[in-house]
């Protein structure tokens, strides 16, 4: 970087630093101010009052002042002292060139690009930046961004005293002249020069001019420095505005406090000038909420808001918490007076002190706050959340609550974290969008995974090579988290933080209670950062409970000040140091109780004595207590309607009279809750009786209530036909209970009673009648992550009552069907039990693989050929490849980079192919990770080797040597033995090393020294060993040679559990999900098996073909298997990987033992795949043809088959099949044999074969069947000829040959008759002809159509994906496929062919439209109402109206998912509309039909995408 970088605590001197410096760093930057000093002053000095660092106002005052929060503020020194000793030769020109320099290349400046600048001088340092403005207006990247300048005593003109000073110098011998004081003399000729410059430049400029009125002392004598007349510019520059300062010339830019007179002329002039300068840039308000407070422009309010609402989506938070506690006067002073808390927070100095340098690595700062419950431990942490968003610094904060499932999850708290900081800075806002936005997928639910994709790679990444975007963050993060010990995962928030070091400062303040297992966790991290533990004293808590009290009863109507104080005394005395008793008395004001449960008590005993509306109550309690979310008084109330069918008119007044003693209504957002958790523990208990709630009775009836809301009326679609703009005018607006009934009914559904039917019945009524309404719901608001969650839940609830003895087995194969894909529309036709397991399949044609490693949204596979191929993980579509010179043994994924292991080399190459550093290998490397900026591998012989990731600089290289276990280990010599499999633990703490000896020696990394074996009993040899990637965990897995699976515990090596697999077959490879849960294996059988990792428990076993060569790995969401054999990839998701993530204390390892084991089988394409496929032109019949030679009909209303109609012979694969509409059908296969079949059918349309119309045998490859208009006529075209037989006869009428180069793009296409004549049209090269059928070759009056179309410059037309003619409008689809370089693409054109038809003479016809290369991938076909159906780029079912074309808009269908579409070894087998208009396509070998897709659509331009 060219810019020089110091900390704020590397100063030369008390002058300050050297250079351009960042001062304050604002999240929202829109403009920048730049201080410049003068002679003999200094950075820091000349703008500091004495040595009190708070008196630097630049950096300590101005940030805070309400208008300056958008400003970055930086100062510029330079070497002016003329009392120093050592020579110097530089002058002011030199000086302005140094800070137009600086400027240039500050990274601060540069990202903040196009900002306005603001130049401050004082003296000497205003003809500094006179000359800086000058260089800049060469510049082209500068030269309009500075906008201001402010010039402090400035001598324009020179000064009498600078030639005095000079003189002085010369004579004394001790000192010399400095050039930079003769540029300050009056009459100097450098002066003179650069005013007449600035003055060409400059003379439209804002110039506010200061000069000093009082008198400075200079020894024995005083004076004025710089006299008004030097100081002020003149009538030349017209915006110019002169003030004084009633101050010295030293003095006029120092100030004794924010109230100086001084200080304040100066600020509100300097606010008027930013003020101005936004205004004239046409830039507007923007709001405080969340970003800033100011000004900025649109371009910068659009992008923020369009960042903010991707991150919304994405990250499920949409606001910061909705809790808002009110800080009361006087109180938490304590906290305040702490000095580790001071420490913590800091001074406003500490708070805003910000460093333009590579970010350090700061150690989190934790202080953490514990006491009993009910201590004010809530109060505290709003106290601290409002002292530090008074002081303007970027504060986050979250409040635990027990009892809510919501407000207890880690991932909800790490999300809303992530959003709050990106919501007050800028910076980590631009680097989280980049970050999301680049594919990633984010599980909400995965606590890990949010860790690590939005903290640990993003916010808190370190700048680094391989990093493209990073979030510059130079102020201190401050989180405050209330009540952490309600967390439900608060083990797992510990564990993250240990070892993170952050590119800024990070400080924590927690809260809990004094849970001994929180200060065992928090210890622990008493080496990798800073904590500090501070208690809660009885005496600061009742300090505090008395301003509370204080603050409450000044509302009260009291009558005099006495009354108040005995109140407040009695209260205070009898409080027992408790905040929420306090809390509840003022609310009741009543007598006293001596505790909360009596309390509670009698609460209850009154609502029960209120039996009229006893049942109200009941329900407003249970709704309370057990919603999975907090709801608003509407909310509730269309809930108890359906729930109880009450009406209640006022809601809030209903709940508060009812029951306002256990619950509130806040008066801002009326949230309804409990008034504290220990409220909702006595109404979960016994002690509540009558009024208990039990759980899963209580989620039940919820559940129940949800789903009676998803199925009425009125989430009912409008029936197909209707105006939907019509409907929804006329529909009444949706009742607000139906977004927390589509958001959390499945939550209410998995934690349910599973007791009886109900239910299932509901649930079976739901998913029969709205569910594509619901689907529609949930997509427009954006939040598809509940598709995937209901799935799940949905999934665990079906595996939860497994065991129970249903009736009902309609029901729950409605509801399974459902959990596994719930992409909203009718599947039908598809038997296979297991077609969701493999999603996806990729063939490596002639290539081999190597290895194999996953991303965060690739897959990476090494092959043979010494390439690393890139698939998207969504897709499978390669997306690129990495060359190297060597063949690959192991690959890794380290951030934005493939990390690639070779047998002589180690390389790094990023994501677009460049390599980005390359290092040699001695020996070849059995391991491969990464962690933070460093590369670790296991060599071949025991070494652990160490790379910088930035360059690859080898930093360290240590042996580990065997050591054998049955010799006393202070006798044990070395042995040199290799390993044969190694691994390291996630931690990067313990490293293993497995031998051929059956040892396996473990290691602590980082001190090098040896902890011991791994081992039970024998001599096994370890095959392979694996560390749970979750560091919380501390378990080692080995599998052995003899099939046997040992899991030991990290640090002790003791066993924990030991395991066999059923089938006794050896262990070919071995992964474990990214979050620790799930182990999966392969073996020689193959067999590939899912595992419970902690218990060794076996889940689910999937038969599958043998391969010799086999590697497993985990995508990055664990939701997925990639699974690499020696000819291909598959892609399996088996239900069994979708486990509910347990929340409460149970173990997941007991839960485990009591499944049953689930099985399937993989039965591969090849054996009775679908290999071709094609429509019966009117009737509801599809014809597929197999890869074993058999021709078979089905249903496409219910995707049952009708019959299985012939064989080819020798069993060959079919790859063609066509269909006339007089019910003849014919097929080829891959050895050229062609039957044809005349049909008969029944009603139903119960089809069979009448008789064998033509068996040939064709002399090259077919290349189409078409049948005439009519059907009388069948064209036969091969690579080499095209011949037509008919039909009635079997003969063969005619036949044209070609060479095989002669024709490269073409296709033949039945013509509707002309005069009884039936005709075939030949597209070639652009070329239309049409031939007679009777007479064929014979063209029709040797007439030519040419088709004028263009491709992109450097295309080629490798192929012709459709033709079709639709019969209504006479509109000729051409679907061409092309390749370039940058890859294979498709382009559809539509022509009008109406003249084409009837015309006798030769035309040229434009197309009528040409859809977008960026949208079109397949033509599908076309529907009953005239429409063209298009599978688009992005994988969404699209139509284009052929009536309509001129309105260039497009319906918008359904997505299908990339898995469902053709593959590599079946491209020709595209999706289908059918007669009824419903999609049929080919899945995994099997038939599909989509039905009620085309129902639902969105109408877009083309323009906009699709």
């Amino acid at each position: 970087m060219g810019t020089r970088v110091r900390g704020q605590n590397e100063q030369d001197d008390a002058r300050g630093a050297v250079g351009l410096r960042l001062l304050h760093s604002s999240p929202e930057p829109l403009i920048d101010l730049v201080f410049v000093h003068g002679l003999r002053g200094g950075s820091t000095k000349t703008w500091r009052k004495g040595s009190d660092p708070r008196l630097y106002w630049p950096q300590y005052w101005l940030p805070v002042e309400s208008g300056l929060h958008n400003a970055n503020i930086y100062s510029f020194g330079y070497e002016s002292d003329w009392a120093s000793t050592k020579p110097s030769i530089l002058n002011v020109h030199d000086f302005g060139q140094s800070l137009f320099e600086e400027m240039r290349n500050s990274p601060s400046l540069r990202n903040n690009d196009n900002s306005p600048i603001i130049l401050l001088g004082h003296s000497m340092g205003g003809l500094v930046i006179k000359k800086a403005f000058i260089l800049a207006k060469g510049a082209s990247d500068f030269e309009d961004r500075i906008r201001c300048i402010f010039f402090l005593g400035t001598p324009h003109r020179g000064s009498d005293y600078a030639g005095t000073l000079n003189k002085i110098l010369t004579v004394s011998g001790l000192l010399r002249s400095r050039d930079y004081i003769r540029d300050l003399t009056t009459g100097s000729t450098s002066a003179q020069l650069i005013n007449e410059e600035f003055k060409t430049y400059a003379s439209e400029l804002p110039i506010f001019s200061f000069y000093e009125t009082l008198r400075m002392k200079l020894g024995i004598t005083s004076g004025i420095i710089v006299g008004k007349d030097s100081a002020i510019l003149g009538p030349e520059f017209r915006n110019e505005r002169v003030q004084y300062l009633n101050a010295s010339h030293r003095d006029m830019c120092k100030f004794d406090s924010p109230k100086d007179p001084n200080y304040i002329t100066l600020k509100n002039a300097l606010l008027g000038a930013i003020h101005n300068i936004l205004k004239e840039s046409k830039l507007s308000m923007f709001y405080r909420s969340g970003f800033a407070n100011g000004t900025v422009s649109m371009a910068k309010i659009e992008k923020s808001r369009k960042q903010m609402q991707f991150l919304t989506s994405l990250l499920g938070v949409s606001d910061p918490p909705d809790e808002q506690h009110q800080k009361f006067d006087g109180s938490c002073q304590w906290i305040d007076h702490h000095l580790d808390f001071q420490c913590w927070r800091g001074s406003n100095s500490n708070l805003l002190t910000t460093q333009e340098t590579e970010p350090a690595r700061n150690s989190p700062f934790i202080i953490w706050v514990h006491a009993k419950p009910g201590t004010g431990k809530t109060f505290l942490a709003a106290h601290v959340t409002a002292e530090l968003q008074e002081a303007q610094v970027e504060c986050a904060y979250y409040y635990f609550h027990a009892g809510n499932t919501t407000s207890q999850n880690l991932g909800g708290f790490l999300r809303s974290m992530a959003y709050q900081m990106a919501m007050s800075n800028a910076d980590i806002r631009e680097k989280l969008a980049n970050l999301l936005q680049e594919g990633s997928t984010l599980d909400l639910d995965d606590d890990q995974t949010i860790w690590n994709k939005i903290f640990k790679r993003g916010i808190f990444k370190h700048l680094v090579l391989i990093s493209c975007v990073q979030a510059r963050i130079y102020t201190p993060q401050f989180w405050v988290i209330d009540a952490l010990d309600e967390c439900s995962k608060y083990q797992e928030f510990f564990t993250m933080l240990k070892g993170e070091k952050p590119n800024f400062s990070l400080r924590i303040f927690i809260t809990s209670r004094n849970v001994p297992d929180v200060f065992r966790l928090y210890r622990s991290l008493q080496l990798t950062m800073s904590l500090v533990s501070i208690e809660i004293l009885v005496t600061d808590t009742m300090h505090d409970i008395g301003c509370y009290i204080r603050s409450r009863i000044e509302g009260l109507s009291l009558h005099s000040t006495a009354e108040r104080d005995e109140l407040a005394s009695n209260v205070l005395r009898r409080s027992n140091a408790n905040f929420l008793w306090v809390r509840l008395v003022l609310d009741e004001l009543e007598n006293i109780p001596e505790g909360m449960i009596p309390y509670y008590e009698r609460t209850i005993r009154a609502m029960a004595d209120n039996k009229l509306e006893k049942h109200i109550t009941k329900a407003i309690l249970i709704w309370v207590v057990a919603s999975s979310r907090k709801m608003n008084t509407m909310e509730l109330g269309n809930a108890l309607r359906l729930d109880i069918n009450t009406d209640l008119p006022d809601v809030k007044f209903a709940v508060e009279g009812l029951c306002g003693q256990l619950i509130s209504v806040d008066e801002h957002t009326g949230l309804v809750d409990v008034i504290h958790a220990t409220a909702r523990e006595f109404l979960l208990s016994e002690a509540a009786e009558e009024f208990m709630i039990s759980k899963p009775l209580a989620n039940k009836r919820i559940a129940l209530v949800c789903l009676k809301a998803l199925s009425s009326n009125e989430m009912c679609p409008p029936r197909r036909g209707l105006n939907r703009r019509l409907v929804a005018q006329d529909r009444p607006e949706p009742s607000p209970f139906l977004d927390y009934a589509s958001a959390q009914f499945s939550e209410h559904v998995y934690n349910a009673s599973s007791e009886s039917d109900a239910i299932l019945l509901a649930m079976a009524r739901f998913l029969r009648t709205n569910v594509l309404s619901w689907i529609e719901k949930i997509a427009m608001r954006g939040d598809l992550h509940i598709l995937i969650q209901t799935s799940k839940k949905l999934r665990a609830y079906l595996d939860r009552i497994a065991n129970n003895q249903y009736s009902l087995s309609n029901q729950v194969k409605t509801i399974d069907s459902w959990s596994i894909d719930l992409n909203g529309l009718a599947i039908v036709g598809f038997k296979s039990d297991t077609w969701d397991d493999c999603i996806a399949s990729v063939s490596f044609g002639d290539e081999r693989p190597m290895a194999v490693s996953c991303g965060e949204n690739l897959i990476a596979v090494g092959m043979s050929s010494f390439n690393v191929n890139l698939y998207n993980q969504q897709t499978c579509q390669k997306q690129l490849v990495l060359r190297n010179k060597y063949p690959v043994d192991i690959l890794h994924f380290a951030g934005r980079c493939v990390v690639i292991c070779t047998i002589k080399s180690i390389v790094l190459q990023d994501l677009q192919g460049n390599t980005v550093w390359e290092s040699p290998l001695r020996y070849r490397c059995i391991f491969l990770t990464s962690s933070g900026k460093s590369i670790f591998a296991v060599s071949q012989h025991g070494h652990v080797l160490k790379w910088d990731i930035n360059d690859g600089t080898l930093q360290s290289d240590e042996s580990f040597e065997y050591k054998k276990h049955d010799v006393d280990s202070e006798n044990n010599q070395v042995e040199v033995r290799v390993p044969a499999v190694a691994s390291i633990s996630p931690d990067m703490e313990v490293l293993a090393l497995g031998y051929r000896s059956g040892t396996a020696c473990l290691w602590d990394l980082q001190s090098g020294g040896f902890i011991g074996w791994a081992r039970e009993g024998g001599d096994r040899i370890p095959a392979k060993i694996l560390f749970n990637p979750n560091p919380n965990l501390n378990l080692l897995l080995i599998i052995y040679t003899n099939h046997d699976l040992c899991l030991f515990e990290t640090w002790s090596g003791g066993v924990l559990i030991s395991r066999r697999p059923p089938c006794d077959s050896g262990v070919l490879s071995a992964s474990c999900s990214p979050d620790g849960r799930t182990l999966v294996t392969t073996d020689t059988r193959g067999n590939l098996q899912i595992w419970d990792f902690g218990s060794l428990t076996l889940l689910h076993n999937l038969e599958s073909p043998f391969a010799p060569f086999r590697v497993l790995d985990f995508t990055s969401d664990g939701l997925s298997i990639v699974d690499v054999t020696d000819s291909g990839m598959r892609i399996w998701s088996p239900a069994a990987l979708i486990r509910e993530k347990i929340e409460d204390d149970a173990s997941l390892s007991d839960m485990v033992s009591h499944l049953s084991v689930t099985k399937a089988q993989y039965e591969p394409m090849r054996s009775s795949g679908i290999t071709a496929i094609c429509l019966h032109p009117s009737l509801p019949v599809v014809f597929v043809g197999t890869f074993n030679g058999q021709v078979k009909a089905f249903s496409t209303k219910n995707g049952e088959q009708i019959s299985e109609l012939y064989t080819h012979p020798q069993m060959d694969r079919v790859n063609r099949i066509a269909v006339s509409t007089s019910n003849v059908i014919a097929s080829s296969d891959s050895n050229g044999v062609i039957q044809v079949w005349k049909l008969s059918s029944g009603r139903p349309p119960v089809l069979k074969l009448h008789s064998l119309l033509l068996q040939i045998q064709a002399r090259a490859a077919v290349k189409q069947l078409c049948f005439s208009y009519i059907g009388d006529y069948l064209l036969i075209a091969s690579t080499r000829s095209d011949q037509v037989y008919s039909l009635r006869d079997g003969f063969c009428v005619g036949a044209m040959y070609f060479e095989y180069q002669e024709r490269k793009v073409w296709r033949w296409l039945p013509i509707p008759s002309q005069a009884g004549a039936e005709e075939f049209g030949l597209f070639a090269d652009h070329v239309f002809k049409k031939y007679t059928a009777q007479k064929f070759p014979t063209v029709v009056d040797e007439v030519e159509v040419h088709l004028q179309y263009d491709l992109n410059d450097g295309d080629f037309e490798p192929n012709m994906d459709s033709l079709s003619l639709h019969g209504g409008t006479q509109t000729l689809v051409l679907d061409l496929r092309h390749d370039s370089r940058s890859g294979s693409s498709s382009t559809m054109f539509l022509f009008d062919f109406s003249q084409a038809l009837s015309s006798s003479s030769p035309a040229n016809i434009a197309p009528l439209y040409q859809i977008p290369l960026k949208f079109s991938e397949h033509f599908i076909g076309f529907s009953k109402a005239s429409k063209c159906f298009v599978m688009c780029i992005n994988s969404w079912l699209s139509s284009i109206d052929l009536k309509r074309l001129a309105e260039r808009t497009c319906s918008r269908h359904f997505f299908m998912p990339q898995e469902y579409l053709p593959g590599r070894e079946t491209p020709h087998i595209q999706p289908m509309i059918t007669a009824e208009d419903d999609l049929v396509f080919c899945f995994c070998g099997e038939l599909v039909i989509v039905k009620n897709g085309l129902k639902f659509q969105e109408t877009k331009k083309l323009e906009l995408g699709w």
